[in-house]
């Protein structure tokens, strides 16, 4: 995923205080993985030749399906595992799989019953967030808990954090936008989003106070 960057504060300039309303209600999802399983297996092959799919196993060992509405793909397995991925919510993910499995229905390949909802679990969530303040990298590398905190901007041009409670990492960029992945849910997404806005912030205030602003 492309997050715009201009890197272009240094050490020298201030930060200044966010203009934004800090974190919103609810995480902006861009992009949700979960998995569920339609039947005990499926011939893949076969399935890609019935559904005009083009499939080279020898290449990936899933056939991809793809959703335009939702605009969502379907990773199907021949063990019957199915995985989405590119969903804005969790509805997206479960609606594509219904249309695969109303396809499976179609051909004949006798599928499981849909899945109840405690069956189709979340794998990973990616949320972004915008601090609504230009951050100075370096510095914050050096304010932000070490032992978390990754930041060598000849290989990356973002600073990685790590936080544990939820497990996510974020990848924080001198524009002040955030990338956060690594949680199953959306309630932790949101607690991950708050927990960075807040360590954000505080390591601003702790750089500003040393520069004497």
């Amino acid at each position: 995923m492309k997050v715009d960057d201009a890197n272009t504060m240094t050490t020298a300039n201030p930060m200044t205080a966010p203009t934004s309303g800090g974190v919103p209600s609810t995480p902006n999802v861009v992009n949700l993985v979960a998995s569920t399983r339609l039947a005990s297996t499926l011939d893949v092959v076969q399935l890609a030749i019935d559904l005009g799919v083009h499939y080279e196993p020898e290449q990936f060992p899933g056939m991809v399906f793809r959703v335009t509405t939702p605009k969502v793909c379907v990773l199907v397995f021949r063990s019957g595992k199915v995985v989405a991925t590119g969903a804005k919510s969790y509805d997206d993910a479960k609606a594509a799989f219904q249309k695969l499995h109303d396809e499976l229905v179609k051909h004949n390949y006798n599928p499981w019953p849909f899945p109840q909802d405690s069956d189709i679990l979340m794998q990973n969530l990616v949320v972004t967030y915008d601090a609504g303040v230009p951050l100075q990298l370096p510095a914050l590398a050096m304010t932000l808990p070490l032992d978390r905190t990754e930041y060598e901007p000849e290989q990356f041009p973002g600073l990685i954090y790590r936080i544990s409670n939820p497990t996510a990492v974020c990848l924080i960029f001198s524009s002040g936008k955030c990338v956060i992945t690594g949680t199953k849910s959306i309630a932790d997404a949101q607690t991950a989003t708050e927990q960075v806005h807040d360590e954000i912030m505080a390591a601003v205030a702790l750089i500003n106070q040393g520069m004497g602003i």
